[in-house]
């Protein structure tokens, strides 16, 4: 079988031909809109949001990897997400912080998540590799005191039009009988979603990518194995999200978007890129880094538009520096097309 990284579609570089000569370093980016408020989406629409890796750095990873203002990055990607004006919902998708057990690890997510509820906005969070830190007992009792509402650690939640499950990926710290019952719930909840005429799409959501560039962590064979080939098969499935490789990624796999954002705070991981990526990465950046950055995501009756949104170098202000849209009607193996927003 023709092997992965070679299967995955090529986007139009049309509009990266544009931005090439901005391409190298993220801080000369034109200001643009980066200084006014986000624009309020009308009824119609709604816009969710998705960070992850806001874990503080742990010592023995400062020893590997370069600090860049770590913690205080985290902070300026909390306060954008807290700026948005009126999200239908945010999702955390795993690393929240670097030791789940640890009371105190826990209190600029705490203060996050008390903020957002204030206003009525859900937070979802899925479980990462440190939310198994120092114990997987310890730490997993952590998570589920900030999320207690799913009594298991996968779930789907509604946002019409859209439904988004939310999995499990640390297939280490599931038993076979977890797994197993995991696996039952996805494919069955796929199929319920599929024959649902309210849910126009779905969008998948774990911590561990299927693929990525990362020179510290690999892409993850068992999400690849377990997870990827019913959102494949789904017809309304179109976007999958993950964590856990800290920088922001962009694949195509039979017309549907593999998106990692890790750069929620936790240390930068270099990419391979160029003649040495593993994967055809899509992401308008060309850089071997990739900056703090969430992603937003805009839905309606007729389909959605992601963005990623990226603080700039100095922390002081940020750029909208990745766009793409599709349409829930869109077949499966046809290339993304715009919608209107």
């Amino acid at each position: 079988m023709e092997p992965i990284g070679k299967r995955i579609l090529r986007r139009d570089f049309i509009r990266a031909a544009a931005f090439a000569p901005l391409a190298g370093f993220v801080g000369i980016f034109h200001p643009a809109s980066a200084s006014s408020p986000p624009s309020t989406p009308s009824d119609a629409e709604k816009t969710i949001l998705f960070l992850s890796d806001t874990q503080a750095p742990l010592f023995l990873e400062t020893l590997i990897l370069s600090q860049n203002r770590n913690e205080e990055a985290r902070q300026k990607i909390l306060e954008l997400i807290l700026n948005e004006p009126d999200p239908a919902a945010v999702f955390h998708l795993g690393d929240t912080v670097a030791r789940a057990s640890e009371e105190g690890d826990w209190k600029p997510i705490d203060d996050f998540i008390a903020r957002l509820k204030a206003r009525g906005i859900p937070v979802y969070a899925a479980m990462g590799n440190h939310e198994y830190m120092v114990t997987s007992k310890e730490g997993a009792a952590g998570f589920k005191k900030r999320f207690p509402e799913f009594p298991k650690s996968w779930y789907s939640v509604r946002i019409l039009p859209v439904a988004f499950i939310v999995l499990n990926s640390n297939f280490g710290e599931l038993s076979r009988e977890a797994q197993a019952e995991q696996k039952k719930f996805y494919t069955e909840q796929l199929a319920a979603l599929e024959n649902d005429p309210e849910v126009k799409g779905i969008v998948v959501c774990d911590h561990h990518p299927p693929y990525t560039n990362s020179k510290i962590i690999s892409s993850s064979v068992e999400v690849d194995r377990e997870f990827v080939p019913l959102f494949l098969k789904s017809r309304k499935a179109r976007l999958f999200l993950s964590g856990h490789s800290h920088a922001a990624e962009h694949f195509i796999r039979e017309g549907k978007h593999f998106l990692v954002l890790g750069g929620g705070g936790g240390l930068l991981h270099p990419l391979y890129i160029g003649s040495e990526a593993r994967y055809e990465d899509l992401f308008i950046l060309r850089t071997q880094r990739r900056w703090f950055h969430y992603l937003r995501l805009q839905v309606n009756a007729d389909g959605w538009k992601a963005t990623f949104r990226m603080l700039r170098q100095d922390l002081a202000s940020w750029v909208d520096i990745d766009s793409f849209a599709g349409s829930w009607d869109l077949p499966a193996a046809a290339a993304p097309i715009k919608t209107k927003f």
